[in-house]
């Protein structure tokens, strides 16, 4: 899923963790079950994904870009020898 660029990566985790639990809140407190379930279902992999790209994607981003900056450094001073 495309990252939303209108907020910050944290702060779409947030959003989206106290959507689902206000879902959740929503099912406990009504009878409508079934539009319930699947905004807890659609939030659930919203909460899910941010996450997942907040813990594990935008760090291994950030060492990949310094992986090439050092690469790039190296092949200069290679090419400078």
């Amino acid at each position: 899923m495309a990252q939303f660029l209108a907020i910050s990566l944290k702060s779409q985790c947030w959003l989206f963790h106290l959507a689902l639990v206000l879902n959740i809140f929503g099912m406990v407190l009504t009878d409508m079950w079934l539009p319930m379930v699947v905004g807890a279902l659609v939030t659930l992999y919203l909460a899910l994904d941010s996450l997942v790209r907040l813990r594990y994607v935008l760090p291994l981003k950030k060492e990949i870009r310094d992986l090439h900056n050092e690469l790039a450094a190296l092949r200069q001073k290679m090419n400078d020898v």
